[in-house]
């Protein structure tokens, strides 16, 4: 038979490792709880970078854009006044031809 002090020595070897595997459960909870809040902030971070980058995106498309366009109002600008000069000459042109030909047809009938 066992003395009294063997049992007692076993029960608190048993207790112990009761406890130790407790603490271990408890551990790996925690460490499983720890990665799940970790990914969930990682997920949360993806997603708001994202929503960054796209909200970047539109703000270089709309200046982009509005960049272009001022371009184009300037060179729309430049080209209607170089129409306007070249209407400009080309009805000076035109106002000489007609003097011209008035000038040669007067002097023409009034040589008759």
């Amino acid at each position: 038979m066992m003395p009294v002090m063997g049992i007692d020595a076993i029960k608190e070897i048993r207790q112990a490792e009761q406890q130790a595997e407790e603490i271990k459960k408890q551990a790996m909870e925690k460490a499983r709880e720890i990665l799940r809040r970790a990914e969930e902030e990682g997920n949360r971070f993806l997603v708001e970078v994202t929503q960054q980058a796209q909200q970047e995106r539109q703000q270089f498309m709309r200046q982009a854009e509005e960049e272009a366009r001022k371009e184009i109002e300037a060179l729309n600008q430049k080209a209607e006044e170089e129409c306007q000069k070249i209407r400009q000459m080309a009805q000076a042109k035109l106002d000489k031809a007609i003097s011209l030909i008035m000038g040669k047809v007067v002097n023409m009938h009034g040589h008759s």
